[in-house]
């Protein structure tokens, strides 16, 4: 191979990564500025409204990242909404790979995140009726949000209290800087950098939309592993299934399986809370993503 074409293709790498990163940091933002407007403030009035309850994890989970499925386990926790919304919210929910999804390609982050969003309500309201027979009781678990002494979000004050000015500068602070910057920055560059550079040296060797066409069992071990990944509550490892999809190396089948498995970091909270409710939940997802992918690819 020329080292000319190599060099040639390591420079689009590190072009893609950082025009990535910069995208994804800019859309971190603005799920910022809106989780800050809105004050962290989650709805109590959906208790006693199971149908709501799902439609809204739902929602929640379809908003790209993670604050969307920290929410919902949050809800959960605090015994606000039942297990078959849980279910709902973490379908829906796929992670900072949603950001990458809708930087490289917007058309297809809306038609997955949709897909997703039905899925969800399906799962949601199946597990609603099943879940009558289950009772799943959690400590309290509160989502992570900047607070003052009286225990509200400092940005979104009463102008009264606080001027224009105290605001901005606390959310560049505690949220542009100490979470965007300086939590996700630079994962965001490293993962996108290495899932790329994997890519290129794979497709340097290794033709492998040509081998899914030529071994039928290749695509069903990659969406077993597709499944298997998604059990980790971290986001980056299911990078490559979004990048590989967007290559054409992978049917829709496959990056739609992985996404239902995983839901980022959404699950962490979960887990600190309980190993054996986030192993469930992460069970029914993954059997969820394995059923759908065996249907789609």
């Amino acid at each position: 191979m020329d080292k000319t074409i190599i060099f040639d293709r390591l420079l689009d790498v590190i072009k893609d990564s950082l025009e990535i990163t910069g995208w994804v940091i800019l859309m971190m933002t603005l799920i910022e500025i809106i989780n800050v407007s809105s004050s962290g403030k989650l709805l109590s009035k959906v208790r006693n409204k199971p149908v709501l309850q799902i439609i809204l994890a739902a929602l929640l989970g379809a908003i790209p990242g993670c604050a969307g499925g920290f929410a919902v386990v949050s809800m959960f926790t605090h015994d606000l909404i039942s297990f078959g919304a849980l279910i709902s919210g973490m379908v829906a929910t796929f992670g900072d790979e949603a950001f990458f999804l809708f930087v490289q390609n917007p058309r297809w982050g809306a038609i997955l995140t949709a897909i997703l969003f039905g899925i969800a309500i399906l799962s949601g309201l199946l597990f609603m009726f099943i879940s009558k027979r289950w009772k799943f009781t959690l400590e309290p678990h509160n989502f992570d949000i900047h607070e003052d002494e009286d225990g509200h979000e400092q940005a979104a004050l009463d102008t009264h209290k606080h001027g224009f000015k105290d605001r901005v500068l606390h959310f560049l602070k505690e949220h542009f800087w100490h979470h965007v910057v300086k939590h996700h920055l630079l994962k965001v560059f490293l993962w996108s950098f290495g899932v790329l550079l994997l890519l290129m040296i794979v497709g340097l060797f290794v033709d492998v939309e040509q081998m899914l066409q030529d071994m039928r069992w290749a695509k069903y071990a990659l969406l077993l592993l597709a499944v298997v990944v998604g059990f980790i509550p971290e986001s980056g490892p299911n990078l490559i299934f979004v990048a590989m999809f967007l290559n054409g190396t992978i049917p829709f089948g496959i990056l739609l399986a992985n996404s239902i498995s995983q839901n980022g970091h959404a699950g962490l909270p979960l887990l600190a809370q309980s190993r054996r409710n986030f192993i469930i939940v992460k069970v029914i997802t993954m059997l969820l993503g394995l059923l759908v992918g065996l249907v789609t690819i």
